[in-house]
């Protein structure tokens, strides 16, 4: 077993003891919040006495296949590790950017990689979906969010995966104003890069939406933030975001072929 714990709990000895015997507690306790083909989350309680501890999300990745398991054991960081470190990375950049990052374990067996775990602190945070996919939609949260990605943007971060499930709000309210703070899970994916170009960003404009009114806002609101050139920005971002949805209708006819 490999694994890496935060500083800020390494020393807690119950969370010593639950990674320890992660893999059967995985299987025999916690509470299942999703199941997938791939990845299963799980809350738990591991330290009830630790405010963070008490309530913990364990996620469990699995490879698809032998060749996965290989390159993961060989070439390949984890899933886990790169969610982990993700993770140190956006909340670095902004406290509460994403769950916070407690730790990652990796179960190997004869020096394969079997499976491999993401433990974080647990948030109710909903996600954006229902804000953004009503019409007319919230428009203040849509400005966050589009804030949101320049500010990942800005600190060379591309997320790779914005679909509305992976991307969280929580309502803060100041006096009168409603302000939205805006976090990400499902980091895995998420690279780093020196001098982001548009085009290094282009999976964090084009996937999240095929509301096009939704669209041109955030985008306008993102140029705005960047301080680009908003009509030569929404421009480029328009035919990325029409030349991604003709890529995808083109996959999807040619699996639809595949599976008749």
């Amino acid at each position: 077993m490999r694994k890496e714990i935060n500083p800020t709990y390494s020393a807690n000895k119950a969370l010593q003891d639950f990674i320890a015997h992660l893999p059967q507690r995985f299987e025999a306790d916690g509470e299942v919040i999703f199941s997938g083909k791939r990845n299963i989350i799980k809350t738990f309680c591991i330290d009830a006495e630790d405010e963070v501890l008490s309530n913990v999300v364990v996620k469990k990745f699995r490879a698809r296949n032998i060749f996965q398991q290989l390159a993961y054991s060989t070439f390949w960081a984890s899933k886990a590790k790169r969610a982990y470190n993700n993770g140190l990375r956006l909340v670095k950049m902004d406290e509460g950017s994403t769950p916070f990052p407690i730790a990652f374990v990796e179960d190997y067996g004869c020096g394969i990689l079997h499976q491999c775990y993401y433990i974080t602190d647990f948030t109710d945070a909903p996600s954006v979906r229902e804000q953004l996919e009503t019409q007319p939609f919230n428009r203040p949260l849509a400005k966050a969010f589009a804030h949101f990605i320049a500010r990942l943007h800005k600190n060379g971060l591309v997320h790779h995966d914005l679909n509305f499930s992976n991307v969280l709000y929580k309502e803060e309210t100041k006096g009168d104003e409603v302000h939205y703070k805006i976090s990400v899970i499902d980091i895995n994916r998420l690279t780093t890069h020196e001098n982001l170009t548009i085009d290094d960003c282009k999976d964090d404009f084009v996937r999240w939406t095929d509301d096009m009114q939704l669209f041109t806002f955030v985008m306008e609101e993102y140029a705005k933030a960047r301080q680009l050139d908003i009509e030569i920005f929404k421009h480029q971002a328009l035919m990325m975001k029409r030349q991604h949805n003709k890529d995808w209708a083109r996959r999807k006819g040619f699996l639809a072929l595949l599976r008749c």
